[in-house]
């Protein structure tokens, strides 16, 4: 106080004047001096920028952590993430719990936790282990045999069978053999047998109208004029200076140079078609258009043998779509034929089909057992990490909840909404999800059990994991079972009551299961249901299913909270 009071007694008396008067100029002046002095740059060198440094270093230092952080805690996502949606859905247990225990954490925690494994992982474990057993036994009960009746079954039922298959087989490649005629004797007997083979043909057919008869003609008629090309090709061949084929071939090539006669003869007619050639042969300018080309022929006897063997080539084509056109219409059309000949295949190829998988099998055996090893030593530590997630978060889940909200940047009530939003969709979208796929397998099950079908736990894996995939789902896989059953086993009254089975019950109990959970509440369109477990599989494997439509949900969320913030600084029009 008495610095204040000799301050004025000090100061002049303009300063006197500035006290008893703010709104004196001098007053003002003093003002903005100050002011100007406070936003000085030296002043700003010294705890404004230098906590601006500070936090700017810290903020770095945080990434490059939280960097090493994602690096060290990404292998453990799928147990973590798991384990929170475990949490979340079992938290009414853990309540009733703690009401029951008075209160004793550890103890709830304990017991929560062992009813979910109880419940839920030890019934998952046995599932997979005795759905990959019959798998596996399924896989090795495959050999040619079983595969030969089973195709033989489904020829029969969707007609598709052929009358002596072997024959069609035999005569396309008899004709694919006669490409190579350097060997006379073999190329007349092959032709040979072309012709019988054509016959029994014919003759499978039965009767015939005039235009069938027309195909068949045609075809005889192509094969008496390959016999007879190829028995004119029988000098080229004997010859020992033009015996190769290839040199057939080199021969026509326009390579090598012509002699100056025949070259001449080549311009005269190149003159002829209008060329300005200055200075041309007299006696090839009085040739006809065809002589050059025959002059040429006369001074390379081997030009003719090679028109022989083009015409021998262009018949063989003939006789092969004459042979393709006639089967065609024996077997029903060009699209039966097809579909008769996939279906008939020989049992050499059946039998190196499955040498062929089988020597695969055998050379990946040594990755597939150390894979497998891994993958169950993999899956046994996460099981591991899953259970003490799972007991830790139920003991200490609200003391991280509000450490994760203390730390976090964003308001706390949009933590809040986060959190709220993670509690709807874990069990709005994926508790219903999972419940009516689990609940269509069953049932599923139940009707592959009552239709005598093999392998019930590995049809109700698929079908549990189908189901969780919109537009596809349960009758991606009870459909096939239906067409089985009726068209390979031959039992349409067992397919038909397995169709209605998985029609009216499997398919449509998801929709009464998602109603009662869900009361009403807004689920995700089909179309960015789809597109979401789809890309969540393709990112992160099997759990995708689960995190893909989570993400999608997080995301609508933190949008509408930006679209909040947003709308609070838009003035009302």
């Amino acid at each position: 106080m008495s610095n204040r009071k000799r301050k004025p007694n000090a100061s002049s008396s303009g300063e006197k004047k500035s006290v008893s008067d703010p709104a004196s100029p001098s007053n003002v002046s003093a003002d903005s001096t100050e002011s100007a002095a406070s936003s000085d740059p030296a002043s700003l060198l010294g705890t404004p920028i230098a906590r601006l440094l500070s936090v700017t270093v810290l903020i770095v230092v945080i990434v490059a952590i939280g960097i090493l952080f994602y690096r060290v805690m990404v292998g453990f996502f799928v147990p973590l993430f798991l384990a929170a949606l475990l949490v979340v859905i079992f938290r009414p247990l853990h309540g009733w719990f703690m009401d029951r225990l008075g209160h004793r954490r550890r103890l709830a925690a304990f017991l929560t936790t062992s009813v979910i494994m109880l419940i839920v992982l030890l019934p998952s474990v046995l599932i997979l282990s005795v759905g990959a057993a019959q798998g596996t036994r399924l896989l090795s009960g495959v050999n040619s045999q079983s595969l030969t009746l089973a195709l033989g079954r489904a020829r029969d039922t969707f007609g598709v069978s052929m009358q002596d298959p072997e024959l069609y087989r035999d005569l396309n490649a008899t004709i694919d053999e006669l490409t190579d005629p350097s060997n006379l004797a073999a190329t007349n007997s092959r032709i040979e047998k072309v012709n019988a083979l054509s016959t029994r043909l014919w003759a499978l057919h039965g009767e015939s109208s005039e235009w069938d008869a027309g195909l068949y003609e045609e075809l005889q008629t192509s094969i008496a004029d390959l016999q007879e090309q190829a028995s004119s090709l029988e000098k080229v061949f004997r010859d020992p200076s033009e015996s190769a084929q290839p040199d057939l071939i080199d021969s026509a090539a326009p390579s090598s140079p012509l002699p100056s006669a025949e070259a001449e003869a080549v311009e005269g007619a190149a003159d002829r078609n209008g060329t300005n050639q200055e200075s041309t042969d007299q006696e090839s300018t009085d040739q006809e258009p065809g002589e050059p080309v025959l002059a040429i022929q006369a001074a390379h006897p081997v030009t003719s043998e090679w028109e022989k063997w083009q015409a021998y080539q262009q018949t063989l084509v003939q006789v092969s779509d004459a042979s393709n056109r006639l089967q065609q219409h024996v077997l029903g059309g060009p699209v039966w034929a097809e579909l008769k000949r996939m279906a008939n295949p020989s049992d050499d190829d059946i039998h190196a089909g499955l040498s062929r998988t089988r020597a695969y099998l055998q050379s990946q055996l040594p990755n597939l057992a150390s894979a497998t090893t891994e993958f169950v030593f993999h899956i046994a530590f996460g099981l591991v990490v899953l259970v003490i997630s799972i007991f830790f978060f139920m003991l200490d889940g609200p003391t991280m909840t509000r450490t994760m909200m203390r730390l976090s940047p964003l308001d706390d009530k949009y933590e809040e909404q986060l959190l709220i939003e993670f509690d709807r969709t874990s069990r709005a979208v994926v508790l219903a999800t999972i419940l009516s796929a689990l609940t269509q397998g069953v049932l599923a099950a139940l009707g592959y059990y009552v239709a005598g079908m093999d392998s019930v736990v590995l049809l109700f894996l698929i079908t549990t994991f189908m189901a969780l995939i919109p537009f596809l789902g349960a009758t991606s896989v009870w459909l096939p079972c239906v067409l089985w059953i009726g068209f390979v086993d031959q039992n349409w009254s067992i397919a038909i009551a397995l169709g209605l089975w998985g029609a009216l019950v499997v398919s449509t109990i998801d929709n009464v299961i998602k109603v009662f959970i869900l009361h009403g509440r807004s689920q995700l369109h089909p179309l960015l249901a789809l597109l979401s477990v789809l890309g969540g599989i393709q990112v992160f494997g099997p759990i995708g299913l689960l995190v893909g439509p989570m993400i999608v949900v997080f995301l609508q969320t933190l949008l509408e909270m930006l679209h909040h913030e947003l709308m609070k600084d838009v003035d009302p029009v």
